[in-house]
């Protein structure tokens, strides 16, 4: 269960990759019949709010609670289309990461809102993501492990990935119906499950 997911999660996604845009028409059709197909595969099911709408997805990754949907948000005059994975993961860590080079830096009173919401950001951590955490040795220390390291080298193109409550959820620009076929995403959310493992193992020796 989410107690609570910080706000700016998904308010920070109208200011992230201000160079990219969504081209031309979108099949929404076909992504709902990978989404069922990809669920169905997880028993799980898909659905979507109305016939014009971006489908969503939830099921079973293995033993994890997994939900896969779409965030739309305007970045200046322009809509943002974002796939969105939520992967649950057995941490009680709390950090954010937003990628260097397609974030653009928050206004000074967003700024406040996301040091208040997900804390300040954490130096000298040597990957492709700004680091904001409430616990910054403890994630200072956690992100300079090299098998973290390099997963995160290889989820580059995720905009935010976000560590809190027990949750996992990556953002993505969504480019192309070719991102959601069922393969695609097996691999994505393998990819995510592959940070989760040793965020969980770090956290069960730590207890030790």
């Amino acid at each position: 269960m989410i107690n609570f997911i910080p706000l700016t999660f998904f308010g920070l996604i109208a200011i992230v990759g201000g160079a990219f845009f969504v081209h031309g028409f979108l099949n929404r059709q076909k992504i709902f019949q990978f989404f069922r197909t990809f669920a169905a595969n997880l028993q799980g099911d898909a659905g979507r709010d109305h016939v014009a709408a971006y489908p969503w997805m939830r099921g079973r990754w293995k033993d994890r609670d997994l939900r896969i949907f779409f965030h739309t948000s305007e970045n200046h005059t322009v809509s943002v289309l974002n796939l969105v994975i939520d992967l649950e993961t057995r941490t009680s860590r709390k950090f954010v990461l937003l990628q260097k080079e397609g974030f653009r830096k928050p206004k000074p009173d967003q700024l406040q809102k996301l040091e208040e919401e997900v804390g300040p950001l954490v130096g000298g951590v040597e990957i492709p993501f700004d680091v904001r955490s409430p616990e910054g040795e403890v994630s200072r220390d956690i992100l300079s492990d090299p098998g973290i390291r390099k997963i995160l080298d290889e989820l580059i193109g995720y905009n935010q990935i976000l560590v809190w409550d027990g949750r996992l959820m990556a953002s993505r620009q969504f480019d192309g119906v070719d991102e959601v076929t069922p393969e695609r995403l097996e691999q994505a959310v393998s990819l995510l499950e592959r940070l989760s493992i040793p965020l969980e193992m770090e956290e069960k020796v730590a207890v030790s």
